[in-house]
């Protein structure tokens, strides 16, 4: 099942690049879960919030503020996804540096995303999806 919650997370990822926001929220849950970390804070604690208008606000958010996410890294184990983006002026937005990266868990369900959780970096986040620490 990992390489389908691949394709259905890359083919996501490809259609917010390409602007197609509304086949991105194809592929999302309309119940998505989504914890993220506000970016004006240190040490942000994890938040959570629900349903993909949620997403769409945020990301026509990032959209607004010209901020484009390249995809660098998508592994899986299970029905968990690790991504690894880089964001262009994504450092200058928050509290803490990444060198402009971020990390997300996508949990995955019946070729959905159902869960999306927001990570400070690439180690953290690969625990969570079960994948350890690997190389890059």
């Amino acid at each position: 099942m990992s390489d389908e919650d691949e394709s259905v997370v890359r083919a996501a990822y490809e259609a917010y690049g390409q602007g197609e926001v509304n086949r991105l929220l194809e592929l999302v849950h309309p119940d998505l879960e989504w914890t993220y970390l506000d970016p004006g804070m240190e040490s942000p604690r994890p938040q959570t919030c629900h349903g993909r208008e949620q997403l769409a606000w945020a990301l026509g958010q990032q959209a607004d503020r010209g901020l484009v996410s390249q995809v660098e890294e998508i592994a899986s184990s299970g029905d968990k996804v690790m991504v690894a983006v880089h964001t262009p002026g994504a450092d200058q937005r928050r509290a803490w540096q990444a060198e402009d990266r971020s990390y997300l868990v996508l949990t995955m369900g019946r070729g959905r995303i159902v869960a999306l959780r927001d990570f400070r970096d690439r180690d953290e986040a690969r625990g969570f999806a079960g994948l350890g620490q690997g190389k890059r």
